[in-house]
């Protein structure tokens, strides 16, 4: 409707027609509702306003099938991360953390996704200078993709979804993609976010994701202690028997000395053993081993001499792939390959000889594939003992966070409630294969080297799961760049797990063929934002020196955490 002068005339000017018909009070009740005070657009006609209260249902004082202790098998990331969540969110419940101090901790760098920064400091309430302080992570901006035909590699950051400075240009301009984001280039230059112009810190990290390295024997540590002061039980016990009670359920435990443990929920952390999903009953496995061919890994630290680099770093080797994560102290390497093309000697023999220095290795074998569901019965299995991939992507940590929000989302507080344990299993089962398939890629297309575990690669990786992705991309990229409805139909056909940012990331920075899109730009517009953003870069701080200033001044911390701005506090909304 307009007005006679030929303007749209808005919702409150069309309640002004309305009033006559109102009494003033009515006219007064309708207002409040569809235009409230300092409003202008009609949001109460597009959303409602109700709410539930967001709480967990507790069980009944008198039920006798009330879930009111919980043992959690198994300690590690896994076990503790998941003891805190419920403890946190379920503080009812008596939750007890079984592990026996005779089983090690890997002591390996460990890289995470952004997720686990909003995880860590608002889902757990973990208060970041105290992390600093005992764990003293490390900042990751993304990934460097030593892979593909480009020398330098290409990076993958974590801000791929703004395409702030533009991939069209970036790939116009210099043949690459390592100039489309603000942090790509921050990678490249090896810089952060941080800023000091007049010797006190500016910093930008709280608008620009990002995800911490950490050591994990001390992250392990750190998160005993925090557990133990938190009120979660601990027991110091190797399990001997896992005594089921039908196909379905989970009787009870048998540890080594004898003692009989019973508990209402089960939580199976048990690592690559899977004592109760896998062992006990018998839960069929799901290899991705025709996908993703490395069973192995290597492992050693090696100095960085003070050089902290802002982000994770995968390598191609001979017959797989070699991780970098950087921490305080030192790199930490692994070297990720198949034991069917190179023996366990010649797997670290390679690595010596490409990194002079590194400490003794350290053998990982794993199994890539998950098993056919996480939650049977009174049990669920969290961690390597339902799935695991290798870290290509950093993704164990993330499936770990996603394995306990469901959990903690889908527990019920009685056995007499519906449980919708097929929901869970159909979710997490889904994103596990979307991994598979999103890692896949990048053996397919990686023609770094040409080694016969290489070509092989190539030739056999399956990909099944994103071919009607790859077609389309093949027809025309970036994807993020196409038609809306195309970017829904793929999303319909082929889920991916870190989205169409991803896939073009991977796929373009490999120089996996396509049509280019034409961008409807003139280059100067690009060249303009490159210059803009190459100012910044040129002012930013290395991380050892943007660390040290974060340590000395903890309202930094507080300002990236708990700013409503920040995007750690917005995406806390989702979790």
């Amino acid at each position: 409707m307009v007005s006679s002068s030929g303007e749209p005339i808005n919702l409150s000017g069309l309640l002004d027609g309305l009033a006559g018909g109102m009494s003033d009070e009515e006219s007064a009740l309708v207002r409040s509702w569809l235009v409230p005070e300092s409003r202008r657009e009609p949001r109460g006609l597009r959303a409602g306003r109700e709410r539930v209260a967001d709480e967990f249902a507790r069980p009944a004082a008198d039920d006798p099938r009330g879930v009111r202790r919980v043992g959690v098998i198994g300690g590690g990331t896994a076990g503790y991360l998941t003891a805190l969540a419920l403890q946190a969110k379920r503080p009812w419940l008596d939750v007890t953390l079984v592990e026996s101090s005779t089983v090690p901790i890997i002591g390996v760098g460990e890289a995470t996704v952004p997720l686990m920064v909003t995880f860590l400091h608002h889902y757990l309430g973990i208060d970041p200078v105290e992390l600093y302080r005992e764990v003293r992570p490390t900042w990751k901006l993304g990934i460097r993709f030593d892979w593909g035909p480009d020398p330098e590699g290409f990076m993958a950051p974590f801000d791929w979804g703004s395409n702030s400075i533009g991939v069209l240009g970036s790939l116009a301009e210099q043949g690459d993609i390592n100039a489309f984001t603000l942090q790509s280039l921050m990678m490249t230059a090896g810089r952060t976010p941080v800023f000091a112009p007049d010797g006190d810190p500016v910093s930008l990290m709280k608008f620009l994701s990002f995800a911490y390295h950490l050591d994990n024997e001390r992250f392990v540590r750190f998160l005993t202690n925090l557990a133990r002061s938190r009120g979660v039980g601990h027991l110091d016990a190797k399990i001997a028997e896992v005594v089921p009670a039908g196909p379905e359920w989970i009787d009870h435990l048998v540890t080594t000395d004898g003692r009989r443990l019973e508990f209402d929920f089960y939580v199976d952390c048990s690592g690559f053993r899977s004592l109760m999903l896998g062992q006990a009953l018998k839960t069929p496995f799901h290899s991705y081993s025709d996908s993703l061919f490395t069973d192995r890994a290597v492992t050693g630290n090696i100095p960085h001499n003070g050089v902290i680099k802002p982000y994770t770093t995968a390598t191609t080797m001979d017959a797989g792939w070699c991780w970098n994560i950087p921490t305080r102290e030192d790199d930490h390497r692994g070297y990720v390959y198949s034991s069917a093309a190179i023996s366990d000697d010649e797997a670290a023999d390679e690595l010596a000889r490409k990194y002079p220095g590194i400490t003794p290795p350290r053998l990982v074998r794993f199994r890539v594939g998950r098993h056919e569901s996480a939650w049977r019965g009174n049990m669920m299995a969290i961690g390597n003992s339902y799935g695991f991939v290798e870290p290509l992507e950093s993704s164990g940590l993330l499936m770990i966070t996603q394995g306990i929000l469901a959990l903690v989302r889908s527990m019920p507080a009685s056995w007499s409630d519906p449980v919708g344990r097929e929901v869970v299993n159909s979710v997490l089962g889904k994103k596990w294969d979307e991994i598979r398939w999103f890692l896949s890629v990048h053996y397919k297309f990686n023609t770094r080297l040409d080694t016969p575990f290489w070509r092989e690669a190539r030739s056999r990786t399956d990909v099944s799961g994103l071919q009607p992705l790859l077609e389309v991309y093949a027809a025309g990229a970036p994807l993020r760049l196409r038609d809306k409805l195309t970017q829904l139909h793929l999303g319909l056909t082929a889920p991916t797990f870190y989205g169409l940012e991803g896939i073009d990331c991977v796929l373009l920075g490999q120089k996996v063929p396509t049509r280019l899109l034409r961008s409807a730009e003139p280059i100067e517009r690009w060249r303009t934002r490159k210059a803009a953003a190459d100012v910044l870069v040129r002012q930013a701080l290395p991380q050892a020196e943007a660390l040290a200033m974060f340590d000395a001044e903890p309202r930094l911390h507080d300002e990236v955490v708990k700013d409503r701005d920040g995007w750690v506090a917005k995406s806390a909304d989702t979790l």
